[in-house]
């Protein structure tokens, strides 16, 4: 009998599937290595923009640059990425006194002081400014104004400089189907009610989900909101299958976050043509907690309505936060037992679930609260518990094979979707497999 697993950050979980259960997809990704460092990739990307001119010729005569960068929530390799991004500057004559790095947190906490040097580079935050965005600043610049998240107000910092750069990771995304791109604008660098109104306008649209491009109205006002801001360059890394960075690409807004997505799904897309029973996949590589809820949108979108979701979890950083479990609580209590109409319910009112809570985590209550009204889903983590698990939405299972055991009690014969690195897949599926809320 064949022996599956799932990726794990501290350990691949192992297990066997019951003899009548179908495989229908394996989706076994098969990564393209480079062997190019980080900073190579960095120095040579920035001197071939894609839809800009190079970026030396945008530095040249500005005296406030401003680089906005993600914050500890996600995997972009900051400081591998900064450190030749900034050289490349001064020897474009460019002073250290001239550049910030500002903290793309959305609508997160501050990164704290005590973190900055490890995620950025403790002789760049000797060198720069390193400043957190703060998205209930009382300065906040309005630059113009959208349909959906009506007046775009955005950091000082960033609306007082002469060059707007931005450092991102094209990945899928649930809502805007990749990152990246001018998302360190909207949300990074946003207030947080443009955030809270454009994320629930637009998250259970037509043609939100991940993967969806050039038809995703959330992507579309993201980038005009990076326009807005005069966002005139970014540097993105692209990964591969194992969450390496494989390539970096510089330039527009648009046009170099196009070509960022067309390599993320040569890489990452696999393509499922029908619905399964089970689904069986890791979060890897997420690991914060509402992150590693992200890639519950894979599962749903290749497991059968009615059907089973099992997520391992290995490595939860914190684990839980009682506050996003508080959240949860009140979201369930909410819902009086149907999730679906309370999240249409909100986003027609264009109302929060839970008011003044963090958008990722209000984006995490909404879609876990749907997926949860769609499958039934077990949570397998050694940083979780039962009781967690169940505020949550989930049911909770020891070990994947445990979980495989209970579900294989209800289900003897079953299809089963297998994506042993859930968070880097991207499903492409036909059009009547698309969810539509």
């Amino acid at each position: 009998m064949e022996k599956y697993f799932l990726n794990g950050h501290k350990a691949k979980a192992y297990f066997q599937l019951p003899k009548d259960w179908e495989v229908v997809k394996h989706a076994v990704l098969k990564p393209e290595k480079t062997s190019a460092s980080i900073s190579r990739l960095v120095s040579d990307s920035i001197a071939n923009p894609i839809g800009t001119e190079p970026l030396g010729r945008l530095a040249k005569d500005k005296k406030r640059i401003v680089i906005i960068v993600d914050d500890g929530a996600r995997t972009t390799p900051k400081k591998a990425i900064l450190a030749p991004l900034v050289e490349y500057l001064r020897e474009q004559g460019v002073q250290n006194s001239q550049i910030t790095v500002l903290i793309g947190t959305g609508t997160h906490h501050p990164v704290p002081d005590a973190e900055i040097g490890h995620l950025y580079g403790d002789a760049l935050c000797r060198d720069v400014r390193v400043v957190n965005h703060d998205s209930r600043a009382a300065d906040l610049v309005s630059v113009g104004t959208l349909k959906h998240a009506g007046d775009l107000k955005i950091n000082a910092l960033a609306a007082g400089a002469d060059l707007l750069i931005a450092v991102g990771s094209v990945l899928p995304h649930p809502f805007a189907g990749f990152g990246g791109g001018a998302k360190l604008v909207l949300p990074g660098i946003a207030s947080y009610e443009c955030v809270r109104d454009h994320h629930v306008a637009l998250m259970i649209a037509h043609g939100v989900f991940a993967g969806s491009g050039e038809n995703n109205p959330f992507l579309k006002e993201v980038r005009e909101a990076g326009r807005l801001a005069k966002l005139a360059f970014i540097v993105n890394a692209v990964y591969d299958s194992d969450d390496d960075v494989k390539a970096i690409v510089s330039g527009d807004l648009e046009e170099a976050h196009k070509a960022g997505i067309e390599m993320c799904r040569k890489e990452m897309g696999v393509r499922f043509d029908r619905p399964a029973d089970v689904t069986l996949m890791s979060a890897f590589p997420y690991n914060e907690g509402p992150q590693i809820l992200k890639p519950l949108y894979a599962s749903n979108a290749v497991t059968k309505n009615g059907g089973v979701v099992i997520l391992y979890a290995d490595y939860i950083k914190g684990g839980f936060a009682e506050p996003l479990l508080g959240a949860f609580d009140t979201a369930f209590a909410k819902a009086g037992g149907n999730a679906r109409q309370l999240v249409k319910d909100n986003t027609r009112d264009n109302k929060p679930l839970i008011p003044g809570l963090a958008m990722d985590f209000n984006s995490a209550l909404n879609m876990t609260l749907l997926y949860a009204d769609r499958t039934k889903m077990f949570l397998v983590s050694g940083d979780a518990d039962k009781a967690q698990a169940a505020r949550l939405g989930f049911e909770y299972a020891a070990s994947v094979q445990d979980a495989i055991d209970t579900v294989a009690k209800r289900l003897p014969r079953a299809t089963v979707n297998i994506l042993p690195s859930g968070g880097v897949v991207l499903p492409v599926v036909p059009e009547g497999m698309q969810i539509q809320w």
